[in-house]
């Protein structure tokens, strides 16, 4: 118990004198990034109309401010929102200046529009979020957590489950219904994100052994690899993320050398990809692969993106069937042109949805195994595409083309349903971050923002795909929390605090 309690004196100092003081490194940390990132841009500038940089800076501006007010401690809590907008850089931004093939279809003029709609959404929901998060609430009565011991235990075991499912699954040796397995492999993805996120950030504060912190940098390697081996580069890139994020708030400093070998290798593979799903997705050849076969896997994998690279000044032929396998990252991520899209095409040609897309949402919550009929989560996404003609019922079945919630949301209702979005989350993400306050990174409270945190990343979900991930995720988070995890009280631990003169409390968990 002295443990638990010693852990939650320490992340009851949330004044924002004192999360200025530790956050110091980190507001350096921001200003080299903002550096780096106006570096880039200007490298990757390829427009001369003055009014797509405009948009673009207007943009990144409204996208770096939450980011600016979290690394100089005006804003306490998880950095949910900060890491959200700061999506909106790569998604939004640097698109409008890099000539992305699909945003230079339109004119300048559109773009400075888009990039006032996506401003406006920035600094509404900052402006919500920020009075949320600038004061610290009340302490909590109680709440629900593991101990400090059983807690690292069970996420590990979480972690090597997922490694062993990924192998399962892309060995062919699991034989469930797809309800079921949807349901097993969802439990599974929220779960590992939890594991990877908290056990980072306690590897970067120094709160594990040597044995428990080798274990889980083997066990995320591994995860990695495995999640890697099955051609979808997103999975092993997301968790990666995630860890170094949780790292970089335990240790308040950034892993430069991981992060380097990590790009290099996933850049390595992204450029390779393209001939081995040719070969083993839609070719003859057997896509299963067996756990001791991955080196032999990877190796030709890497030999695809040499030759890749060899041949990349030479002959152009197959480029028309591998353009999009081989977009850039920038170009893949972007989703400016969705909502540049729906501007130009709402309400003259295509009438606004009035929120077809958001009436689905209940039918999302019963699980598939229960309601075989059930709507697949990407239906709101379908629905967009064929509302705007860019797909058929029968092409969803084949191709996801993806949204992001703010084209989504002026589709919808224009103008206004963007103004309610930013509302929404700048709300939603504001309560969550205050609600997780002076609890442990282990407590539920603290675990379900770490949940949002991993949805935030992710850029071209609609409404329907965020919504039934984050509630399979939290149904399995709340199992957890009323079958692991053990009740206690604030009051209880001040009252220790008062009988226990020798607790060390001087460091805050974090801020």
């Amino acid at each position: 118990m002295t443990s638990h309690v010693t852990l939650v004196l320490q992340s009851l100092l949330n004044h924002p004198i004192v999360v200025r003081k530790q956050r110091r490194q980190l507001l350096q940390a921001f200003w080299i990034i903002v550096t780096v990132l106006f570096l880039f841009e200007l490298y990757t500038l390829q427009t001369r109309s003055l009014a797509s940089m405009a948009g673009a800076i207007l943009i990144a501006i409204a996208a770096l401010v939450p980011a600016y007010l979290w690394c100089s401690g005006k804003a306490l809590g998880l950095p949910i929102f900060p890491l959200f907008a700061l999506t909106y850089l790569w998604t939004h931004a640097i698109p409008l200046v890099s000539n992305h093939p699909k945003v230079i279809l339109y004119s300048p003029q559109e773009h400075l529009f888009a990039s006032v709609t996506v401003a406006g959404f920035l600094g509404l929901a900052t402006l919500i979020w920020f009075n949320f998060v600038k004061t610290s609430p009340p302490l909590p009565p109680a709440y629900r957590a593991f101990n400090e011991q059983s807690g690292n235990k069970f996420f590990l075991s979480v972690l090597a489950a997922g490694v062993l499912f990924n192998m399962y699954s892309l060995g062919g040796w699991f034989f469930l219904d797809g309800g079921l397995f949807s349901l097993i492999r969802s439990a599974i993805l929220g779960l590992n994100v939890l594991a990877v996120f908290t056990l980072s950030f306690y590897a970067g504060a120094v709160k594990l052994s040597n044995r428990t912190n080798q274990l889980f940098f083997a066990l995320l390697a591994l995860y990695m690899i495995t999640s890697a081996a099955s051609l979808l580069l997103v999975g092993a890139a997301s968790i990666f993320l995630i860890a170094t994020v949780a790292f970089i708030l335990g240790s308040r400093r950034m892993p430069v050398l991981p992060i380097i070998i990590v790009v290099i290798c996933l850049s390595l593979l992204h450029y390779g990809k393209a001939e081995m799903r040719a070969k083993y997705w839609f070719g003859s050849q057997n896509r299963f692969v067996q756990p001791w076969e991955y080196p032999g896997w990877y190796a030709e994998w890497v030999g695809y993106s040499l030759e890749y690279y060899k041949n990349q000044a030479s002959t152009q032929s197959g480029a028309s069937t591998q353009s999009e396998e081989r977009a850039s990252f920038l170009e893949r991520s972007s989703v400016i042109h969705m909502l540049l899209l729906a501007q130009s095409k709402t309400p003259g040609t295509v009438p606004y949805l009035q929120g077809r897309t958001y009436t689905i949402l209940p039918q999302l919550v019963i699980p598939r195994f229960l309601n075989p009929n059930k709507i697949r989560s990407h239906e709101g996404t379908y629905l967009l595409n064929i509302h705007y003609g860019l797909q058929t019922r029968e092409a969803t079945f084949t191709t996801t083309i993806g949204w992001g919630l703010l084209a989504e949301s002026y589709a919808n209702f224009g103008l206004l349903g963007c103004a309610g979005l930013a509302i929404f989350f700048g709300a939603f993400y504001g309560k969550a971050t205050t609600w997780s306050l002076h609890t442990p990174l282990i407590s539920s409270r603290s675990l379900f923002s770490v949940l949002l945190m991993s949805c935030a990343f992710q850029t071209e979900w609609s409404a329907g795909v965020y919504f039934a991930a984050l509630f399979q995720a939290t149904m399995v988070l709340g199992g957890i929390t009323f079958v692991f995890m053990k009740a206690y009280k604030i009051k209880d631990c001040l009252d220790i605090k008062r009988d226990n003169k020798s607790l060390n409390h001087s460091n805050q968990e974090w801020s």
